[in-house]
């Protein structure tokens, strides 16, 4: 099944890029699959993703618990996208 990426779901995927080169120095593949999740996609470990989470928290002034982190971790661009999208709305 082929994922048509957006404008929102790019912009993630450039934060995360930023992120791991930035802030993680994690090299990241040149070309993701945006149908994988982002964990897989981005080659992310358990501390990576915790990293990846608390960047995503302070960049879309949301937080994101615990326990929905694997979940996360699960999701690919557009569904991240999304996801950010609807907690940003319900503040």
């Amino acid at each position: 099944m082929e994922i048509k990426t957006d404008a929102k779901s790019a912009a993630v995927e450039t934060f995360i890029r930023q992120v791991c080169k930035e802030k993680m120095n994690v090299e990241v593949p040149d070309r993701v699959d945006p149908s994988h999740p982002i964990e897989q996609a981005f080659e992310l470990d358990s501390i990576s993703m915790f990293e990846l989470i608390v960047n995503l928290e302070e960049e879309y002034g949301i937080r994101i618990a615990d326990a929905e982190v694997e979940q996360v971790g699960n999701m690919n661009l557009v569904e991240l996208a999304s996801y950010l999208e609807r907690r940003q709305a319900s503040g």
